[in-house]
């Protein structure tokens, strides 16, 4: 059985629209695909940063 990967799947058609309204220019000029890819990584990225800024405020706050 084949399983669809994550780049097989594309976000809601509203949500490509929507990264691609924030994309400005340069969205015009990418596939519905590139551009649920360049979603995909901003989330990714967002997390990450996140993650990190909550790991530092924790580590901050540690009494010594």
């Amino acid at each position: 059985m084949d399983h669809a990967s994550n780049d097989d799947v594309i976000f809601d058609p509203t949500s490509i629209a929507r990264c691609r309204e924030l994309l400005g220019d340069e969205g015009k000029r990418l596939s519905d695909h590139d551009v649920d890819r360049v979603c995909r990584h901003a989330d990714a990225m967002a997390n990450v940063i996140v993650e990190l800024f909550l790991q530092q405020h924790e580590t901050q706050e540690q009494p010594e």
